[in-house]
């Protein structure tokens, strides 16, 4: 039975939680994962080190859901791929979505993070590409084998699609990011760029009257 005590309780929990996981978030984009400790990201959170642990088993559990959270922020999840609404506009919201994800500064230098450890310290690459871009790849290609099954989309291999998709939805402005480079495109190029990229996925893949 869920009294009104039991859900203040849970109410806490996840109040706690989500100052576990910024303070993470923050500590692990500003001074990397291997220099961020457990015992960091207690006080920075303000709460104990035995409380982080309640939450997150380890540094790496902790990691995956920080990454895992900036895709949810961004709304890179199933509910921006809403079957309802016409699927050139879903997919147009979803590459605005794509794009404020990628430029983010906090995805931008988790990039650098892995790149620059990659050598010595390839696990944490693979933690960040499990957690976020594949999880995000994942979402798009359920939604596209959706989209195949109502015969919206004429498309036999939709991982192959959804990589395609997710490559023209990259621009300049992304590498130009990653290397310390402002954004050149303004808001309105971007948004061109954008709806050009989905007409040009959907001129291919887009089911035939």
């Amino acid at each position: 039975m869920n009294t009104p005590a039991k859900k203040a309780t849970r109410g806490r929990s996840e109040e706690k939680r989500q100052q576990i996981i910024r303070a993470a978030s923050h500590l692990f984009t500003e001074q990397g994962y291997l220099s961020t400790s457990m015992d960091q990201v207690a006080e920075a959170a303000g709460v104990s080190k035995q409380t982080v642990y309640s939450h997150f088993g380890a540094k790496d559990d902790l990691f995956r859901f920080c990454v895992e959270d900036r895709c949810i922020a961004n709304a890179m999840n199933d509910e921006v791929l809403n079957d309802k609404a016409p699927l050139r506009d879903v997919l147009v919201r979803f590459a605005q979505h794509f794009q404020e994800l990628i430029q983010s500064r906090e995805a931008v230098q988790l990039c650098r993070l892995c790149a620059a450890n990659a050598e010595i310290h390839p696990e944490i690459s693979q933690m960040f590409f499990a957690a976020g871009p594949a999880q995000v790849e994942l979402t798009l290609q359920r939604f596209l084998a959706r989209k195949v099954t109502q015969g919206e989309l004429c498309c036999d291999d939709v991982a192959m699609a959804a990589d395609q998709l997710l490559s023209l939805m990259k621009t300049n402005d992304h590498f130009r990011a990653l290397i310390g480079l402002p954004a050149q495109s303004t808001e309105s190029e971007l948004q061109r760029y954008i709806e050009r990229s989905v007409d040009m996925f959907l001129a291919l893949y887009g089911a035939r009257a």
